[in-house]
């Protein structure tokens, strides 16, 4: 095989035998140094940038998959299934603790291919391989440690990119990840091809690298490429009735442009908020490292006007032109419903996503002029967005500051975030009160609300006892006889 080999040791990048894995781990790349293979892409691109990684792949020279996971299970103590039965790959996990993150994916390829099968994938800076028998050196075919510490995203051939359409979406991802500067020649070939991303693609493998995307800190250079290239409308069309309605009084860009803005107001105004909210921000949504809340934040945002297309009418009011967009959160949120279905999301993702664009109206609906924000507004306000809050409260801080139409002054943007920044604030003291009164007994539970009432489960008793919660969590209530008898002056 042709190849370029080059000593971890010479270009000061870190070598594979010197990776402090679990005991277990050591020992099944032990096994697997007698073996003719090579650790190849995410793994190896990862470990030369010194980010962790927990996934690797392996091409297996001239030997059957099956046979390999054999021998393993009776070497180790482990566990291998078919990943996909038309390359035959498989999937060997081992079975103790420490070693559970781990994944090992194993692809055969004939000796007399394996030029092929380097030269097949997508990326130079996946390219680069190891052989497990010479673990201080670099087999990069392709300069791929070059493209790395340049930061570059190049095809190793373009046409090759149309093996898997899912690769048009990983190259925004790579170059989002690494900070990295995408071919022209890749976004061109993308936009050319775009009808190619029309076959069946996994739409989980889709989200999943959306939310890579989302989840950098500074993602919005590469949705706006992803924009211009067409993948964005061609996955989210959705999004195309967008750009039909133009700039007014208060927006200055088109709707479509202005809700691509809100990903780069969201990360430039993203310091501004408090130390905590950043923290929650950077949690993960569920139990998987991606989403983090921060991202489903970020895509609220881009889709917090998608009901405006439908609900848009200009008005002549006064002898001035107007636009409304009446309903356009509730419409909104039901469109975020279908867009959540379609690419399976979790429930927890899709019932924040369209939570986001419902109440996304609310912040700045709290402030009626000078008038002050009541106890009762702000609980049925906290109440209602639960501990989506913080999330919701920073897409209101990236619409603020993409909203710059002519009757939007330098003043309007200084008093919203000073709303923002006081819902902050006011959030986390409600947050702290709420987790308090978990502590505490109820004054009056669901049992004995129905004992005072005679009323049975229903609508009207579950509306009677959010009354009730209310009146206890503005003051209006503070015993168990004042919680009675307002029960009884209710009915």
């Amino acid at each position: 095989m042709t190849k370029e080999t080059l000593k971890a040791s010479m270009m000061n990048l870190p070598s594979f035998g010197d990776i402090a894995f679990p005991v277990e781990v050591k020992n099944l790349i032990k096994i697997l140094s007698e073996e003719k293979l090579y650790l190849i892409g995410g793994f190896v691109r990862d470990m030369i940038l010194g980010i962790p990684s927990h996934d690797l792949d392996f091409i297996v020279v001239d030997k059957s998959t099956d046979l390999l996971g054999k021998e393993l299970v009776n070497k180790i103590s482990g566990n291998y299934f078919l990943l996909d039965e038309i390359t035959q790959t498989i999937r060997f996990v081992l079975k103790d603790e420490e070693s559970r993150g781990y994944t090992f994916d194993f692809t055969p390829v004939k000796g007399t291919a394996l030029e092929l099968d380097f030269a097949r994938r997508d990326f130079t800076i996946n390219s680069i391989a190891i052989d497990l028998k010479n673990p201080g050196l670099f087999i990069d075919r392709f300069d791929g440690i070059k493209d790395l510490k340049e930061k570059k995203i190049k095809a190793i051939k373009l046409e090759n990119l149309l093996d898997d359409p899912l690769r048009f979406l990983r190259a925004f991802r790579f170059g989002a990840l690494l900070q990295a500067e995408i071919a022209p020649d890749i976004i061109k070939f993308i936009k050319n091809n775009l009808k190619s991303f029309d076959e069946p693609v996994s739409v989980e493998r889709v989200s999943y690298e959306l939310w890579k995307i989302f989840d950098c800190n500074s993602s919005f250079e590469y949705i706006k490429q992803l924009s211009e290239s067409g993948l964005l409308e061609k996955i989210f069309p959705e999004l195309t009735p967008m750009r039909k309605v133009t700039p007014n009084s208060h927006h200055h860009l088109w709707l479509y442009d202005h809700s691509l803005e809100l990903i780069k107001t969201f990360e430039e105004n993203f310091h501004k908020i408090p130390s905590w909210a950043k923290e929650e921000l950077q949690d993960p949504v569920g139990n998987a490292l991606s989403p983090k809340r921060k991202a489903l934040a970020k895509f609220g945002a881009l889709f917090h006007d998608i009901g405006k297309p439908g609900t848009w009418e200009i008005k002549n009011i006064n002898d001035e032109e107007k636009h409304t967009f009446y309903g356009h959160d509730k419409t909104g949120s039901e469109i975020m419903n279908t867009i959540s279905e379609r690419l399976k999301f979790s429930n927890s993702i899709s019932e924040t996503a369209s939570k986001l664009v419902r109440y996304h109206l609310r912040p700045f609906q709290l402030s009626q002029g000078n008038a002050p924000i009541t106890e009762r507004a702000l609980y049925r306000f906290f109440r209602d967005v639960g501990n989506d809050t913080p999330l919701l409260l920073m897409l209101a801080f990236s619409d603020l500051h993409a909203t710059r139409g002519p009757k939007i002054s330098e003043e309007d943007i200084l008093n919203g975030e000073k709303l923002l920044l006081y819902l902050f604030d006011e959030y986390k003291r409600y947050e702290t009160k709420e987790i308090e009164k978990a502590k505490k007994p109820k004054l009056l539970d669901g049992n004995q609300i129905m004992n005072l009432t005679g009323l049975k489960p229903s609508r009207e008793l579950g509306d009677l006892m959010k009354e009730l919660d209310e009146a206890i969590a503005v003051g209006e209530i503070k015993t168990k006889e004042e919680a009675i008898l307002w029960v009884k002056e209710k009915l």
